[in-house]
C-alpha cells in the first residue's frame, strides 16, 4: 500500500494548496484522493462503505469511515455501522453525514472558505457540513488542485505502478499459451486473469480489449481465427494504482503486410526519447506519431487511429494526455503510456503497441520491458 512517508508528504503539499488559495480546510470524500493522503483503500464498489477526510490548512485532520483499521494517517478517525449481521445497510451516506456534522459542532472548527471535489460530492454532505459548520460556507472547488498533485508521482506511487506492471506483463505470458485458432476469447481472458491473481498475491482487477481481430472491445463467447491480429490491450490495477499495456499477435504465421506494419510501429517506440523530455509538450508527441504512422505506404490514410497516450497512475487516463489537440507540458515524475495503433481492413483489424515511461530528468524509463514479437511466445 502506500506509505505513511509518502501520504504525509502529500498532506503536506495539499495544505500549503490550501494556504496559497486561502482555503480553511477541504473535505475529500473519493476513496482514491483519501487513500492517496491517508494510505486507506476504500472499495469503490460493493460495499462501496463512503467515506469523508477533512484537512485543515492548519495541519489538523480526521476521518469519518465505516472502520478505522489499517492505521490512516489522520489525527482521529470516526466510524459508523455499515452493516447488521452481514447486511449493507442502505443509509451510509446518511450516517456517515450525521457523524461529520457532529464532529464539526463538536469542536468548533471555524472554516469560511471549503475545498471540496466538485465531481464526486454529494449535497447531502455538503448540507451537514453547513449544519456541523453552523453557517454557509464559500466552496471552493479542489479537483483542478488534486489532479495536477497527482500527476507527478512519488516515489511509494511508482513502487505499486512497477507491480501493477508486473502483474499485466504477467496475463500476456499466459494469455499467449493459449492463443491459437479455435480458442474462445474467453478462454484467453480467464488464463490471463489467473495469472495476474498469482502474480499479485491477491485478488486483482485484470480486464482490458480481448476482441480478436477487432480494434479493441471486451473479450466475447467467440472462437479465434487463423489469419487476424489479436490486440490485446490489458489492464490490471495493484492497491490502486494501473498498469495499461498493449501487444498485437499473429494468429497463425504474419502476413507479409502484418508484419511490415507491425514493424513500422514498433519502431516508435525507438525514438520516444525525443518526445518525453522535461518541458516537451505532450500534443507534440502526438502529432509526430501520427505522421510517423502514415509515412508507412498502407497507413497514409489511416493514420494514427485514436489518441497517443495518456499519464497513468490512480486513474487510467489522467493528464496530461497524448492528443494532437489536448495535451500539457511533461514533468520529472509522469507516468506515460504511449500507444501508436492505426488499423485497416486488409490486416484483419491492425496493431497497436503499448508502453508506460516514466519521465525522469534524463528522459524516459520503460517501466514496461516485455518482448514486443508479432509471433506468439509460447
Amino acid at each position: 500500500m502506500l506509505t505513511k512517508e509518502g501520504c504525509r508528504v502529500r498532506q503536506d503539499r495539499l495544505r500549503r494548496l490550501l494556504s496559497e488559495a486561502k482555503i480553511d480546510a477541504v473535505a475529500i470524500v473519493h476513496p482514491l484522493e483519501i487513500y492517496y493522503l491517508t494510505g486507506i483503500l476504500f472499495p469503490e464498489q460493493f460495499p462501496g462503505q463512503p467515506a469523508l477526510l477533512w484537512i485543515d490548512a492548519g495541519g489538523d485532520s480526521w476521518m469519518v469511515a465505516h472502520s478505522d483499521a489499517g492505521e490512516p494517517l489522520v489525527d482521529a478517525c470516526y466510524t459508523y455501522e455499515c452493516s447488521i449481521g452481514g447486511t449493507i445497510n442502505p443509509y451510509m451516506r446518511t450516517q456517515l453525514g450525521e457523524l461529520v456534522a457532529e464532529r464539526l459542532q463538536a469542536s468548533g472548527i471555524l472554516a469560511g472558505r471549503v475545498g471540496y471535489q466538485r465531481e464526486f460530492m454529494p449535497k447531502l454532505l455538503s448540507d451537514q457540513i453547513d449544519r456541523g459548520l453552523g453557517t454557509e460556507p464559500e466552496w471552493v472547488d479542489m479537483d483542478e488542485g488534486l489532479h495536477r498533485m497527482q500527476e507527478i508521482k512519488d516515489d511509494d506511487e511508482i513502487a505499486l505502478i512497477r507491480k501493477a506492471i508486473e502483474v499485466d506483463l504477467a496475463a500476456y505470458t499466459a494469455a499467449q499459451k493459449v492463443i491459437a485458432p479455435g480458442v474462445n476469447e474467453l478462454e484467453v481472458l480467464g488464463a490471463a486473469q489467473q495469472a495476474a491473481h498469482l502474480a499479485a498475491g491477491e485478488k486483482v482487477f485484470h480486464d482490458g480489449d480481448y476482441q480478436c481481430g477487432q480494434l479493441g472491445g471486451f473479450a466475447r463467447d467467440r472462437r479465434i481465427e487463423e489469419g487476424e491480429l489479436y490486440i490485446i490491450d490489458a489492464w490490471a490495477i495493484y492497491r490502486g494504482y494501473w498498469s495499461d499495456l498493449c501487444r498485437t499477435f499473429a494468429v497463425g504465421e504474419p502476413t507479409e503486410l502484418q508484419e511490415s506494419i507491425y514493424n513500422h510501429l514498433r519502431a516508435f517506440h525507438d525514438q520516444i526519447g525525443d518526445y518525453l523530455q522535461p518541458g516537451k509538450d505532450s500534443r507534440d508527441c502526438a502529432k509526430a506519431m501520427d505522421a510517423y504512422i502514415r509515412e508507412h505506404p498502407a497507413l497514409k490514410e489511416a493514420g494514427l487511429g485514436h489518441h497517443g497516450g495518456h499519464t497513468i497512475g490512480l486513474r487510467a487516463h489522467q493528464m496530461p494526455d497524448v492528443n494532437a489537440t489536448r495535451g500539457g507540458i511533461f514533468q520529472v515524475g509522469n507516468v506515460v503510456s504511449i500507444e501508436p495503433g492505426s488499423y485497416i481492413p486488409e490486416v484483419r483489424a491492425g496493431v497497436r503497441l503499448e508502453n508506460m515511461y516514466l519521465i525522469t530528468e534524463s528522459g524516459p524509463e520503460n517501466l514496461s520491458v516485455y518482448p514486443m514479437e508479432i509471433r506468439l511466445q509460447k
